[in-house]
């Protein structure tokens, strides 16, 4: 199978679980198709949505003369309910406290403007659209 249609399977159910009210599964499947149609639109267009809100937080430090995290501390901070959600490191993290519902929509949105600037075009996906469109008004 195609990773786009893979990529474009999870977009489709975490639209469906996020319509639902069930946030963290849809934030893990929107987290997974962002990763990879983040990976695709690097080596097709030589970058993501990832690297822009990096450059995007840093031009702020830049602008109140504000010292910048790293780009690897940078990805942590902003994958870091993500990775919560999937992970339970060292065993020692019981509990998540996130506003699940806001995390998805960033990592939604974000996973949808990979895919277009990959493919040149929107997920043709009645579900996912209509969810993108409402988020993005």
């Amino acid at each position: 199978m195609e990773k786009k249609d893979i990529a474009l399977q999870q977009l489709i159910d975490a639209a469906k679980l996020y319509n639902k009210g069930r946030y963290v599964s849809a934030l893990t499947l929107a987290g997974a198709s962002e990763e990879i149609l983040g990976k695709i639109s690097k080596k097709r267009v030589g970058s993501n949505q990832l690297e822009h809100e990096i450059e995007y937080i840093k031009s702020i430090h830049k602008h109140f003369n504000r010292p910048c995290p790293s780009n690897s501390d940078l990805i942590k901070q902003i994958n870091k309910t993500k990775n919560e959600v999937k992970h339970n490191d060292v065993g020692e993290n019981l509990w998540v406290e996130a506003d699940f519902e806001n995390e998805f929509v960033i990592i939604f949105m974000r996973a949808v403007k990979n895919y277009f600037n990959a493919y040149k075009e929107m997920p043709k996906d009645k579900t996912t659209m209509n969810l993108f469109e409402h988020l993005a008004l």
